[in-house]
């Protein structure tokens, strides 16, 4: 089931030319033009609406900054930097768009987006990088995203749940379970309160339904046979070590003139 739906999430992250899709050039304008790293954090959270009190839109928001800042390293210009910026925005949600392992689906992604910005063969893809760059920028994304992925998908993917329900051929099926109603004290009943000891004893001791006595009749029969399997092998062992005990101490009889029947060399005639 998830994954039928991650699969048609997939398809829709198709390399496609990305140019001014997320940054302009008057956002560019305001993010070149700010006097520091806090000014340029907050004019990406309001360019990107990320609330900063979050911890993961703080992350992604740390994500969306450096990338600016490689841009502005390596002076790229403003068609450049909003190509670029799109392409590693894409690449983040297309990894948080599973909780599966998709790290090499990404990252075939990436390496296509960037084919499609660096030949130009219009409406195919356009020359906005240049051969340099390409490289560059491929080896900035291993460095920093990619090296870091599943940090990312940890952070931003929900956690898969397992259930598991197990059937034993044999045994009646296992109800679901109920939980228990709150009983209130101030309802409890005062009889229940003085009850004796005894009473008490039977009380904790749970009755046993059809499906226990089943289940035990079952686990009964198994370990019944597998016991008397086990005694004909112990008896077995015994019946041959007895026989070979009898075995040795005729040996020794004989060799020592003992056996029944034999005459003791004290008893012989002198001549």
């Amino acid at each position: 089931y998830f994954k039928q739906i991650n699969l048609r999430k997939m398809t829709l992250f198709e390399p496609k030319i990305c140019v001014w899709n997320d940054l302009t050039s008057e956002h560019l304008d305001l993010i070149y033009s700010a006097s520091n790293n806090e000014n340029t954090l907050g004019l990406l959270a309001d360019i990107c609406k990320v609330d900063q009190s979050d911890i993961k839109q703080e992350i992604l928001l740390e994500f969306y900054f450096h990338t600016v800042q490689f841009a502005k390293s390596r002076e790229l210009n403003y068609a450049q930097t909003s190509a670029l910026f799109t392409i590693m925005k894409n690449v983040h949600d297309m990894c948080a768009s599973t909780p599966y392992n998709n790290n090499e689906a990404v990252y075939s992604y990436f390496k296509q987006m960037l084919v499609k910005h660096s030949l130009q063969r219009p409406p195919y893809s356009i020359g906005v990088f240049t051969v340099n760059q390409v490289q560059a920028i491929t080896e900035y994304a291993l460095n920093t995203y990619f090296r870091h992925f599943n940090m990312y998908k940890y952070a931003f993917t929900p956690k898969v749940r397992v259930d598991i329900s197990l059937h034993y051929e044999g045994a009646p099926p296992t109800p679901e379970p109920v939980e228990p109603t709150p009983v209130e004290v101030e309802a409890v009943d005062e009889a229940v309160l003085e009850a004796s000891p005894e009473e008490e004893v039977a009380e904790q001791e749970p009755t046993e339904t059809e499906e226990m006595r089943q289940l035990r009749e079952i686990i009964q029969t198994v370990m019944g046979s597998e016991l008397k399997t086990l005694q004909g092998r112990l008896e077995k062992m015994i019946a041959e070590q007895d026989s070979k005990l009898a075995k040795q101490v005729e040996a020794l009889e004989e060799s020592a003139g003992l056996k029944a029947g034999s005459k003791s060399p004290g008893n012989k005639k002198k001549k």
